[in-house]
């Protein structure tokens, strides 16, 4: 991964990386930027958050974080007051790293197998996206058509079932079905006559993205200048870095001319790396989105469109929106099912930690729903969650509600993440989603990595590449509120599948070490929309398929209907690229949107 903000942590890394620099992380234990004590506290004045001793000010009417990173104590003998130079390949106090100087620490002193660090932007983070977890897998050889049916695919290879593992195992599909899934599905209809794919590869339910923004994913992540960390949603959006940074798009977002190609674009990328669902949050009128990966939100063809939503805050709601909630909810004939809100996205300021028992009916201002509470009968979809308490969580459980964790873009935005330790301990829905490009990981593939190395580096023992894995299948499906249709390799459920080539000890490991290049095969109601080029006359679900390179491995995917599809099911590969490049560039566009950032363009696949 090529982010700046991949990052497994902002300040618990840094934490740890200080600490070996000093030799003994005991020493500063209780002190800004460490550890907290055993106990849970830290030396006066500072606050633990989440295992990390923080300046939490008490004078900040907002109760913003704001961490002085050069109080810290002067365990080396160097001035406190000699301020840091980033940059000169010597880290110096209050640098986490600088160039390729970490100290003492390692890949190995961070928990990891093996690898190489590397060094944040500003040289306040140690970035360990290439060190390894001691679960290596390897590429398979390439799949092989075993024959040539004249309906259907029966799919070989190693199959990931809810139940478990089949090694061997097979998937039989017919039309856009699961018929079969068992070690052999010889003996079931429509088998004989099946076009059979020896894949050497891993089979998976097609992964979930049960949150994303995805019409902004053309934009590559966004760093803040000089890095800093954000006290809540709100503040990022209100900086103007931020807001210019996002103009190309921002300025015509209720526009299909830019969600359209916008939109799009995120759901090729998701294709390439194994994604067939996602909840995208459409800004704008969607009738171009039906055609590809499914949308939780709507034109998922899966019944009728069963979710609904807000971006804006939970505090906002008042009483007459809590009653039409109410009624969508209780409505006899197509009842939403699934409500998701952005959930406490932060860690303080501008009353996030008062938003969860607003939403529960316990806001004392005024027309504020008192005593109704929204979190009803399992239609909650609380996207981040980042402080909810112990007494909190508990009241998600018992109210059957769903939470969706985004780890690369919380720890990004906020240096913290929400309590997920303890959300699988008591076995909340749980599903993992990336967020957006601009902060979160690029991809599905990225974001499971980023989980795993969280949970390795957090000793988090819940947080196993199955678990993950299962939150970005059947967990992320009860999520959105399509677990019948979709999520699980099962007979009865849409041909929704993902085949990675590559093999290893752990095939959960495998899978989550996939990228672009490994994945072999996308299909979508049983027709296949990307794959390795010598699958596309076997599997792909039309004639109109563009070949493209996908990081050195041949693949063909499938973007255009016919050349007379109507909705922009007409557009090809190429055509939403231009238009893409031509809204980061300004050309066609009037001199105030003349950008110049055409080569800002996030490329379709994630390689490295």
């Amino acid at each position: 991964m090529h982010k700046y903000l991949f990052l497994l942590t902002a300040l618990s890394v840094l934490a740890l990386a200080t600490a070996c620099d000093h030799g003994s992380s005991s020493k500063n234990q209780g002190k800004l930027g460490y550890d907290c004590l055993p106990d849970g506290t830290c030396d006066d004045p500072w606050t633990c958050v989440q295992g990390i001793c923080r300046n939490v000010s008490t004078n900040n009417v907002n109760n913003d974080i704001v961490d002085v990173i050069d109080v810290i104590d002067d365990v080396d003998g160097d001035a406190n007051n000699q301020t840091p130079v980033c940059g000169n390949g010597v880290m110096e106090a209050g640098e986490a790293c600088d160039g390729t100087d970490f100290g003492t620490a390692t890949c190995v002193s961070l928990g990891f197998e093996g690898g190489t660090l590397s060094c944040s932007a500003g040289c306040l983070q140690i970035l360990t996206y290439q060190c390894s977890t001691g679960q290596g897998s390897t590429a398979t050889p390439p799949a092989e058509i075993v024959s040539t049916g004249t309906g259907g695919l029966l799919l070989r290879g190693t199959v990931l079932t809810p139940a478990g593992v089949l090694n061997p195992g097979e998937v039989l599909v017919i039309n856009e079905y699961i018929t079969c899934v068992a070690a052999s599905c010889a003996t079931e209809a429509g088998a004989s006559t099946a076009t059979v794919i020896e894949t050497h590869g891993i089979i998976s339910a097609g992964l979930i993205d049960a949150h994303n923004h995805q019409s902004y994913n053309f934009f590559p992540e966004w760093a803040p200048d000089p890095p800093q960390l954000f006290g809540n949603r709100y503040e990022w959006a209100d900086n103007t870095q931020y807001e210019e940074f996002i103009l190309p798009y921002s300025k015509h977002r209720s526009s299909n001319t830019h969600f359209c190609p916008g939109s799009k674009w995120a759901e090729l990328r998701c294709m390439a790396h194994g994604t067939t669902t996602m909840q995208g949050q459409p800004s704008a009128s969607g009738s171009c989105i039906n055609w590809g990966v499914r949308n939780a939100d709507g034109y998922h063809n899966c019944g009728y469109d069963h979710m609904t939503g807000t971006i804006a805050s939970v505090r906002d709601i008042d009483d007459a929106m809590a009653a039409t909630y109410m009624g969508y909810f209780t409505q006899a004939v197509e009842p939403i099912t699934r409500f998701h809100v952005h959930m406490a996205e932060g860690i303080s300021g501008n009353y996030i930690t008062d938003e969860f028992d607003s939403f529960a009916g316990r806001d004392p201002r005024a027309n504020r729903h008192a005593g109704t509470s929204l979190l009803y009968n399992g239609t909650s979809v609380l996207i981040h969650s980042v402080p909810l308490t112990e007494s909190q969580l508990q009241e998600v459980l018992s109210t059957n509600s769903k939470i969706v964790w985004s780890p690369s873009s919380n720890m990004v935005l906020y240096g913290v993440t929400a309590p997920i330790q303890r959300i699988l301990q008591l076995g909340i829905t749980v599903s993992l989603a990336p967020d957006w490009t601009l902060s979160g990981e690029d991809d599905m593939l990225a974001e499971m990595r980023f989980a795993r190395n969280y949970g390795v580096t957090q000793g988090i023992p819940e947080l196993t590449s199955q678990k993950i894995w299962e939150m970005s299948t059947w967990m992320a499906a009860e999520v959105v509120g399509l677990q019948v249709h979709v999520g699980r390799l099962e007979a009865g459920y849409k041909a929704d599948i993902a085949v990675f080539g590559r093999t290893g000890t752990n095939p959960y490991d495998a899978l989550i070490d996939s990228t672009a290049t490994d994945v072999r095969l996308v299909l979508i109601n049983g027709v296949g929309f990307y794959g390795d080029t010598y699958l596309q006359a076997a599997t792909a679900r039309n004639d109109y398929c563009e070949n493209l390179d996908g990081c050195g491995v041949n693949k063909y995917l499938c973007t255009q209907d016919s050349p007379d599809g109507i909705n922009r099911t007409n557009e090809t590969y190429a055509d939403i690229h231009t238009q893409l490049y031509n809204i980061l560039e300004g050309i066609g566009y009037p001199a105030d949107e003349q950008y110049g950032r055409g080569d800002e363009l996030l490329p379709l696949f994630t390689c490295q």
